[in-house]
């Protein structure tokens, strides 16, 4: 999910020698013993942050088998508190995959305890200080790999591979945080004999964008959604050209960004490529090229309102790979330089990046100390140097919180008040009204689609409340 940043649009040029000059401070380990620790594939995210809380997940084989592992820092990834083994089962657990919101943490993960690996799922009331069962997902027939995880408001939603008919990508969602769980059914009907593996979920407002690496001709990266939180879902459709493989998809308000890794022009090696689409995943735009190196993989994406971020593992150096990362601040349309994140004589593979307020934050794993470690990077001012935030107002309308960005539709969601009657009265920089609407009941996440909202130029605008004569202000920013 999406979080959007306080800043006027007119002042983003002006943060362009910060990003350039951004400094990324120094590799922080966070394990430490004689057996392997690894991060998942970049389909999943194993670093989530929320306000000064970071969380990573990963697997290990410290136990004798694999399990899965979590370790959090409460100051932003100043600090790291200890390690907590999530799965004691004698069976394998892998590629755990997490997200956050509030202060719930939801993670995913593919277990053998139960015969086939099946997938599991794990929960968090309390930003990780204390962990609910684990609950089997899936059916005993067939085999599960490598989920992925996106939740917005109270909906948690789960992708994965599994073999029970094909191999395909299936899809379960809760509607209540992860308590109970619907059945799961598969997204990708077509080509049941060909292979779809490492799909990626990115949610904004009520539509699920889902990305996964599919074999039905040469490998190419395929695309579906859902415009009602996962109910239904259209015709899967290739975004790229073949062969491409390794997706990663984020997504801001209703521009989708995938990074992924491309073998075009008969390359031995792949090369990283993006696409974006700015229409909710309507249309896609022709591909660019980020990274014209001797081989990258499994590359990394986290958006943050107009800023997107992307790191991955790359070989331009010769074996073994470091970690690479690039930046937008425009929602795709220019990228920066390549900044390489590490720098030893050991690979460093399978990188994980998320943004949270000004923060930049990375995760992988490195075979520097002899063995497969989880290893954390941090950029304090990557994200502009500037504060993120969905803005929280609590006041005699109780609690509300509102995007500081928009494109074409309005998202306010409410936590207490859901009562009506309530206008909205959308304001331009000069005080004129430009959109005005009515509601007789309002929904706790309303979400307002007017071709009068998508006209709009972009610019400052002022978004006023009104119930039962109290009112609220506030400065929104139109994109585009």
């Amino acid at each position: 999910m999406c979080k959007n940043i306080s800043l006027p649009i007119i002042a983003i040029g002006l943060f362009i020698p910060l990003i350039l000059s951004a400094q990324w401070e120094s590799d922080v380990r966070l394990t430490d013993n004689t057996f392997e620790s690894r991060t998942s594939f970049n389909n999943a995210w194993c670093v989530v942050p929320i306000g000064p809380y970071v969380h990573v997940v990963w697997h290990d084989s410290r136990d004798g088998n694999t399990e899965i592992y979590y370790k959090r820092s409460t100051d932003s990834g100043t600090t790291w508190g200890t390690d907590t083994r999530l799965t004691t089962e004698l069976s394998t657990s892998q590629c755990p995959s997490g997200a956050v919101l509030d202060s719930i943490i939801h993670v995913a993960w593919y277990d053998g305890r139960l015969g086939p690996p099946r997938l599991f799922y794990k929960r968090s009331l309390d930003n990780g200080i204390t962990w609910g069962p684990d609950v089997s997902l899936t059916p005993t027939a067939g085999v599960v790999y490598q989920p992925s995880v996106a939740v917005t408001d109270s909906i948690v939603h789960i992708v994965w591979t599994d073999m029970r008919a094909g191999p395909q990508i299936y899809y379960t969602r809760s509607l209540d945080n992860g308590t109970t769980w619907e059945a799961d059914r598969i997204i990708t009907p077509a080509a049941p004999a060909a292979g779809k593996n490492l799909a990626s979920v990115a949610v904004s407002d009520s539509i699920v964008h889902v990305t996964w690496m599919d074999m039905r001709a040469n490998p190419q990266i395929y695309y579906t959604r859902s415009l009602d939180n996962g109910t239904t879902w259209e015709a899967d459709r290739s975004i790229t050209p073949a062969p491409s493989q390794f997706a990663s998809v984020g997504v801001c308000d209703s521009i989708v960004h995938v990074v992924y890794a491309d073998f075009r022009l008969g390359a031995s090696y792949p090369k990283i490529y993006y696409t974006r689409s700015v229409d909710d995943g309507t249309t896609w735009e022709t591909e660019i090229m980020l990274a014209d190196s001797f081989a990258s993989w499994y590359p990394s994406v986290a958006v943050s309102g107009p800023i997107v971020h992307a790191v991955w593992p790359d070989s331009r150096h010769g074996d073994p790979s470091e970690i690479y990362y690039k930046c937008s601040i425009d929602n795709g349309t220019s990228w920066g330089i390549d900044t390489r994140l590490t720098n030893n004589p050991s690979e460093s593979r399978e990188p994980s990046v998320a943004v949270r307020d000004s923060i930049v934050h990375v995760v992988w794993h490195d075979d520097r100390d002899g063995n497969w470690e989880i290893y954390y990077k941090r950029n304090p001012t990557g994200n502009i140097g500037i504060k993120e935030q969905e803005r929280i107002l609590t006041t005699h309308l109780n609690s509300f919180f509102v995007p500081s960005f928009f494109n074409d539709r309005l998202t306010i969601r409410f936590n207490h008040f859901r009562e009506g009657p309530l206008d909205i009265t959308l304001y331009d920089i000069y005080g004129a009204p430009v959109f005005s609407a009515h509601y007789n009941s309002v929904p706790s996440l309303l979400i307002v689609r007017e071709t009068k909202i998508q006209s709009l130029v972009p610019g400052v605008y002022f978004l006023r409340l009104d119930r039962n004569n109290q009112t609220e202000t506030q400065k929104l920013i139109k994109l585009k």
